[in-house]
């Protein structure tokens, strides 16, 4: 028997929802699936990291979300959709 979990995300970039929905709709995927295979990427690329590695990753990102909680919500939103489209390419 098959265990099914939900999470519910919420895109705070309408741009960034409509492109996810108009490239699983050319694969003939759901949502769903796109979302489910980027995770597992993402999480097989962590699992390659040593624990020292994900320790500094994890100390920058605290370090860079106290220097962004300075700007307006929308330049950070921004600038991390920048970076992650930098990680795609």
């Amino acid at each position: 028997m098959r265990v099914v979990k939900r999470v519910t995300v919420l895109f705070d970039d309408e741009r960034l929802y409509q492109d996810l929905k108009a490239e699983a709709a050319k694969e003939g995927r759901p949502v769903k699936a796109v979302v489910a295979e980027a995770l597992g990427s993402w999480l097989a690329g962590r699992a390659r990291l040593s624990r020292q590695d994900r320790e500094r990753r994890s100390g920058a990102l605290r370090e860079l979300d106290e220097l962004r909680s300075g700007l307006p919500r929308t330049e950070v939103v921004e600038d991390t959709l920048e970076e992650l489209r930098g990680e795609r390419s």
